[in-house]
């Protein structure tokens, strides 16, 4: 049974360093010296396992990149929007039965139109 330090199943001792450890790692800092880091810090670990650890982490955070804050902006729709939002709020009222015969009309006057024009 683990002790009371141990980390939970499937999940890696350098993740509370994750942050670190990549920071350091992009800034081309050697192997040893992010080893000797994490000595400091409590935490031994061979270098293959850090460099396991950055393979495996390196694709999902880079500290190079600075957190891109989304500002809330308002919109106006266009009026071609408009037009259609309203058309759709109208259409989504009616009966769903009743715009289903519609269709089937509309579907069926294209389909002799086009046979009309056949002949």
């Amino acid at each position: 049974m683990p002790g009371k330090d141990s980390t939970p199943p499937f999940q890696s001792k350098l993740t509370p360093y994750r942050n670190e450890i990549l920071k350091a790692w992009f800034r081309r800092q050697p192997l040893r010296e992010i080893q000797a880091m994490l000595q400091k810090r409590g935490v031994t670990i061979s270098l293959p396992g850090i460099s396991l650890f950055i393979k495996r982490h390196k694709d999902k955070y880079d500290p190079r990149t600075t957190p891109q804050t989304k500002k809330p902006r308002s919109v106006k729709p266009s009026k071609g929007i408009e037009k259609s939002l309203k058309k759709l709020d109208e259409l989504l009222a009616r009966d769903t039965k009743e715009v289903a015969r519609e269709y089937d009309r509309k579907r069926s006057r294209a389909e002799y139109n086009k046979k009309v024009e056949k002949q």
